[in-house]
């Protein structure tokens, strides 16, 4: 049986998987815009989508992230982040057993590819949901402006060294400090969580027990 707190750091390995669209979403927040709070527009209609718009949208998103590079840059996202959460649960593997740890380290190789296939799958999906994002977010004036830094050699390296901003070392240790410290809190949490649902359910069975009066 895998240890609890192996097995802790495992769920939260797998879970760190949505980081692979970090550039995607740091991209996007860069360009400034005013902020909207989900509670203000969670009951107003979705926006109709200008075709100016929509337009200047999918010439962002064909040249930040260009078909031929598109897997390139987010598996190089991926991998970065693999990295980083191996360093995080190093202190949950038993250190003494190399051949424990190459297991693990062959089941997150299998995992991370298996991982890959399916973002790989999802890659069309998701561009066409940031040419929408930006279409929405932005206005036609703001994706001008956005298309024609893209447009310059500044702009095209903007998006083709996204991915190496996870992995320089400034930023690297910093997440890698947040990263051990999240992990940590996963056994906590789930003993936390555990012993609340204990005590739910024997004072539920408690209840259930006593007689009618």
């Amino acid at each position: 049986m895998i240890p609890l707190k192996i097995r802790s750091a495992l769920v939260t390995f797998c879970a760190a998987g949505a980081c692979c669209l970090a550039p995607l979403s740091a991209s996007a927040q860069d360009a400034k815009s005013e902020p909207v709070s989900e509670t203000a527009t969670s009951s107003l209609p979705s926006p109709a989508i200008s075709p100016a718009a929509l337009s200047l949208a999918s010439q962002i998103v064909a040249l930040g992230y260009p078909e031929d590079d598109r897997e390139a840059l987010f598996f190089a996202t991926m991998d970065q982040t693999v990295i980083q959460m191996r360093s995080a649960i190093a202190p949950t593997l038993p250190s003494d057993d190399p051949g424990a740890i190459a297991i693990l380290d062959d089941w997150i190789a299998e995992y991370t590819e298996q991982s890959k296939g399916v973002l790989r799958k999802h890659i069309p999906d998701i561009m066409a949901g940031m040419t929408q994002a930006y279409a929405t977010i932005f206005s036609v004036e703001e994706l001008t402006d956005i298309l024609a830094f893209v447009q310059t050699r500044s702009g095209q390296r903007y998006f083709e060294l996204s991915p190496a901003i996870s992995g320089s070392k400034g930023f690297a240790e910093a997440n890698q400090r947040y990263l051990d410290e999240s992990v940590a809190l996963v056994g906590p949490a789930q003993d936390v969580l555990r012993k609340r649902l204990n005590e739910y359910l024997s004072d539920k069975r408690a209840k259930t027990a006593l007689p009618d009066t």
